[in-house]
């Protein structure tokens, strides 16, 4: 196995274009985009003033009270502007020229909300937090006043801080943007690596004597596929480590982050590289002509190119915004929840992968 792994390692340091794509172009895109868009693209956004009109149009007096109460709480909010409007239709337009962050109409029984937004993302982020939090509440509130209303006698609507400038630890810069989402596209074009996995054997004409070979064939996949590990290890390894030694750029707060978020780069990088494989075993034509255009247009609809990109119900359900959303939630704020998701994820579609790959490979016949 060890000579296996040797064979790979010095057949992908060998290949200049392997080098400068997977190693020299990622860290070229993290230098240029993240000077050449720093102004175009913020890392990091002020809320500023949030403009809520709204309307409440609902016959149910605890859902009026319910409703007055958390906009009487809402009114106290430096950062917040409410106005009650008596024309929506007219406040919806205000909302689509941006004059206004958003329209909300409460209305109905069960209590209706909906919301107009602008164009403003942070913005309409925020105004989804205070509606979300303020639908929890009332659900809870709700429930009680249904089993036990004695309960809700005196009760008070704390004050919450809903539009507040988040104090991160590390300025942020679009440097630090691109030095994650560039580690993200490596992983994916790993890809075409694991999809070229038998390509050099088929274009020696050595496939062949692979498939006629005594050794387990299962294994002789397994082998060749572990293989490719250390230069998983080095590319991402050689990525991070110049971005923060010269650009410096920042990844995580503090080493442990850094560590994890160098495991998290290294699954999903793997787990390409299985999928890959399964590819390759698939196709005959060059995998490279394949695969590059459809995992350029993930990449560009995802945000990996410029974090403006956001086409609603495409762009998030794009696999690399996934890993993206991971690997910044780790580096910014410190939450690993969705990565610790995300990598299991990763684990099971890699044994996946690789099982379906065995498999394909153990049944391949004699090209010819």
């Amino acid at each position: 196995m060890f000579n296996i792994i040797i064979k790979e390692s010095k057949e992908f340091l060998r290949e200049k274009t392997y080098l400068f794509f997977f190693i020299l172009f990622p860290i070229l895109l993290v230098f240029l985009l993240g000077n050449l868009l720093n102004e175009s693209d913020i890392a990091e956004s002020t809320i500023g003033t949030v403009r809520i009109d709204y309307q409440i149009n609902t016959e149910d007096a605890y859902q009026t009270a319910a409703i007055g109460s958390f906009l009487d709480t809402l009114k106290k909010e430096k950062g917040i502007v409410l106005k009650e409007t008596k024309d929506l239709e007219q406040s919806k337009r205000s909302a689509g020229e941006d004059k206004i962050a958003a329209a909300v109409s409460f209305s109905g029984y069960p209590l209706q909300i909906q919301v107009f937004e602008g164009t403003d993302r942070v913005k309409n982020r925020t105004v989804e937090a205070i509606l979300r939090g303020f639908i929890q509440n009332n659900r809870a509130a709700t429930a009680v006043m249904k089993s036990a209303p004695d309960q809700l006698t005196g009760l008070k609507v704390e004050k919450a801080d809903y539009a507040v400038q988040n104090k991160l630890k590390i300025h942020r810069s679009m440097i630090d943007y691109y030095a994650i989402s560039m580690v993200v596209m490596i992983a994916f074009f790993s890809t075409i690596v694991g999809a070229n996995a038998f390509m050099g054997e088929r274009q020696n004409k050595t496939i062949n004597r692979l498939i006629i070979a005594p050794q387990n064939r299962v294994s002789m996949f397994l082998q060749k596929i572990c293989g490719m590990v250390p230069q998983s290890l080095l590319q991402i390894g050689i990525i991070m480590v110049v971005s923060v030694v010269v650009f410096h750029a920042n990844y995580g707060a503090n080493w442990e982050s850094n560590l994890y978020l160098f495991l998290l780069f290294f699954v999903i990088t793997f787990c390409m590289v299985s999928i890959g494989a399964v590819v390759g075993l698939v196709i005959k034509m060059n995998p490279f002509i394949v695969l590059m255009p459809v995992i350029w247009i993930m990449m560009f609809c995802g945000g990996s190119y410029s974090k403006e990109i956001d086409i609603k119900g495409i762009s998030d359900k794009m696999p690399n915004y996934l890993f993206q959303k991971a690997a910044f939630d780790v580096a910014i704020f410190g939450n690993y929840n969705f990565a610790n998701r995300i990598i299991l994820a990763c684990v099971l579609i890699t044994i996946a992968a690789l099982m379906v790959g065995a498999f394909l490979f153990y049944r391949k016949e004699e090209e010819r």
